[in-house]
């Protein structure tokens, strides 16, 4: 069985409208078009030679990423560099690739929705409103807990072993237990004042900057950086459920696309041996 990339395109805009997305995002067809003819999609976070590689082996001839492949017009196609040959591997597998970023992160059922629920936390409301998005959502999302409490050490712990963050990071600017928790999967800095605002002691999201880091602390927000890959990947699953009434085969791909090691440990110092 196959379906047209107009019905894969369709279905996941029916969710995450592109209306949604950032002005300076570039969410739709990043390779193909809507007359491609789909029998497989892999979903990913991003897509590189070893996402691509993957997709070979399912059978997949779609890639449903979450994040695009072009964020600035491509002025020349050179296959010496890394995106230009990936560009040319891609047309050759005649694989596709489709991106729903910044739209996907504005609706309930999207990035925040699948990290609070792979966190144990219930959203009530979005950090920051997106005019005439579905359920009146918008990005981030507001956990509220009262009139019980959750510790900042039990939240890094969650981030470790459920979103599999091998080293969560904290910037212990708040109280140890809290009763408001925000959550911004991916870079989360513009909306520092929005956690403090919203009277938020806990943030949890991507990464922050070093300075970032700072005004956090001097806001009163305890940060916990999850890392941007593993705190948007719970996303995925979610995404492959959206194309299940397709009825065509949809892999979550098993690829970390995260380009930082899970530890020192893991690098080989192959310049220098035992002393």
């Amino acid at each position: 069985m196959h379906v047209s990339g107009h019905a894969v395109r369709e279905r996941i805009e029916e969710v995450a409208p592109v209306a949604l997305a950032e002005s300076w995002d570039n969410v739709g067809w990043q390779v193909g078009h809507d007359g491609v003819t789909v029998s497989h999609v892999l979903v990913a976070l991003d897509v590189d030679l070893r996402v691509l590689d993957e997709a070979k082996r399912v059978g997949a001839d779609l890639i449903v990423a979450h994040h695009p492949l072009f964020f600035r017009p491509l002025h020349r196609l050179d296959p010496s560099t890394p995106r230009g040959r990936l560009i040319v591997e891609l047309i050759r597998a005649d694989v596709a690739v489709y991106a729903a970023h910044t739209n996907v992160d504005a609706v309930r059922d999207g990035v925040n929705g699948a990290l609070a629920e792979t966190l144990g936390l219930e959203p009530v409301a979005p950090l920051m409103p997106v005019p005439n998005a579905p359920d009146q959502w918008g990005f981030g999302a507001i956990c509220e807990l009262a009139p019980s409490s959750v510790t900042t050490e039990e939240l890094v712990w969650r981030v470790h072993r459920r979103l599999n963050t091998p080293t969560p990071r904290v910037t212990p600017g708040g109280p140890t237990h809290h009763q408001r928790v925000a959550l911004l999967g991916g870079s989360g800095a513009t909306f520092l004042d929005a956690v403090a605002g919203a009277g938020c002691t806990c943030f949890i999201t991507g990464e922050l900057k070093y300075h970032d880091a700072q005004h956090a602390r001097a806001l009163g927000i305890t940060v916990i950086e999850a890392g941007h890959y593993y705190s948007e990947a719970p996303v995925l699953v979610r995404m492959a459920r959206w194309l299940q009434p397709l009825g065509i085969p949809v892999t979550v791909s098993q690829v970390v696309t995260s380009p930082f090691a899970p530890d020192w440990q893991s690098v080989k110092d192959q310049g220098r041996g035992e002393q």
